[in-house]
């Protein structure tokens, strides 16, 4: 097992539900190319620039899993489903969160549209 696959392993440990919706998102992540992933308090996604951070939100005793949020970056605002909130950040560049409940909302053909948009907006 490499080293980043040990990390993301105890990133989610305990937490087996939202392993899989963050494997289903990663995998999302890594069919549009190329890409670095980093390890932290979250874990990001770049190629020339990071676009994508995903993290666990509110891990609670009635809530032990968490929630996985996802932030995509992108030169544009595009504030519809399922993006929950857009911030801008810059001139031309926004920040949109879409939290993810499961795995039906993962899959969504909208979300795997929009972190297209956010890789090539990290590939530019």
């Amino acid at each position: 097992m490499s080293d980043g696959e040990r990390r993301v392993r105890e990133y989610f440990d305990g937490k087996p539900h939202s392993l899989d919706i963050f494997q289903l998102l990663r995998g999302l992540i890594e069919q549009q190319g190329p890409c670095e992933m980093s390890i932290a308090s979250q874990i990001s996604f770049g190629v020339t620039r990071k676009f994508a951070w995903i993290w666990l939100y509110n891990i609670t005793g009635a809530n032990p899993e968490g929630t996985v949020q996802i932030m995509l970056a992108m030169n544009e605002e595009r504030d519809e489903p399922p993006v929950y909130r857009v911030t801008p950040i810059g001139k031309s560049r926004w920040n949109h969160l879409i939290v993810v409940h499961s795995m039906d909302e993962a899959r969504d053909p909208r979300l795997r549209a929009l972190i297209r948009e956010a890789y090539r907006y990290g590939s530019a």
